[in-house]
């Protein structure tokens, strides 16, 4: 009897561990960020779950990753819900102020990607255009900064 209640306990806290708040298991999402053309500063990745938090920068979850070198690299994000919808942005903070840096229209002015294509240059892209299912089996194309 002791044996079983170690086992169930041993496997509980397993689950516990693997399954976060809302059922679903935590995975690693592995970003590629393609055509880096300085190795200067920093790549800002923002993770957002919904149209309310979509490029809003204090609701995004915010890895930064410093850049060593030109070309591309390989990110690992650890800690997303398999089956969650997710949008990506990324930029290339190359003075690494910390900002995304914009031109007099407000456009940006450093290098940046999103998780899809943009749908239209005219507007703000949003949440539905650039969300994704989260599957570690599935990886996302490239973001090819621009």
């Amino acid at each position: 009897m002791r044996y079983v209640r170690s086992l169930l306990l041993v496997l509980s806290l397993f689950f516990l561990a693997v399954a976060p708040p809302g059922g679903s298991p935590a995975a690693t999402l592995v970003l590629e960020v393609a055509n880096i053309r300085s190795s200067q500063g920093s790549l800002w990745v923002g993770i957002y779950e919904s149209e309310e938090d979509f490029l809003n920068r204090e609701r995004a979850r915010l890895v930064r990753h410093p850049v060593r070198s030109t070309g591309s690299t390989r990110l690992a994000i650890d800690g997303l819900r398999v089956g969650k919808r997710y949008a990506i942005a990324v930029f290339h903070d190359e003075n690494d102020n910390g900002e995304l840096d914009t031109n007099l229209l407000g456009l940006p002015a450093e290098p940046y990607a999103l998780s899809r294509p943009l749908q239209s240059w005219l507007r703000k892209p949003r949440f539905d255009e650039m969300c994704f299912v989260f599957s570690p089996d599935r990886a996302l194309p490239p973001l090819r900064l621009r």
